[in-house]
């Protein structure tokens, strides 16, 4: 019994490694916005998920600003699902505060991002890799 309670906490730290080599993990440029801003999203793990914040912003010429949503929160929690997709955790509109339940498709260096609330899903664009 030892030996499991010395072995458990050791192999929740292997496994973090490989969570953290998800490919979801990197930088991510959304989709313009109404204005045409568009902006950097770190996804990284967080807790039992990943998680995403705003790192950069920018305006619809491209160059760099300080918009209300930098550092904002707006993925949480969100899982692989298999085949590309993630889902489980919640994606947050930083202009609006409101949250869905995140539905991420990854293709590639391309992230198609979507949310749903009850039955009804909207999708929110198309992210490209950045880094």
């Amino acid at each position: 019994m030892k030996l499991a309670s010395l072995l458990f906490p050791l192999a929740l730290i292997a496994a973090q490694p490989a969570f953290a080599a998800d490919p979801l993990a990197g930088i991510w440029q959304t989709s313009p916005g109404r204005d045409g801003g568009f902006g950097h999203v770190q996804i990284k793990p967080c807790g039992a998920g990943l998680c995403g914040t705003v790192v950069r912003t920018f305006d619809a010429s491209g160059k760099a600003v300080q918009a209300s949503d930098l550092g904002a929160a707006i993925l949480d929690q969100v899982q692989p699902t298999g085949g590309g997709g993630y889902g489980e955790g919640r994606i947050i509109n930083p202009e609006s505060g409101r949250s869905y339940t995140a539905r991420l498709t990854l293709r590639g260096d391309q992230l198609d991002v979507g949310g749903c609330i009850l039955m009804i899903c909207r999708n929110a664009g198309t992210w490209q890799r950045v880094k």
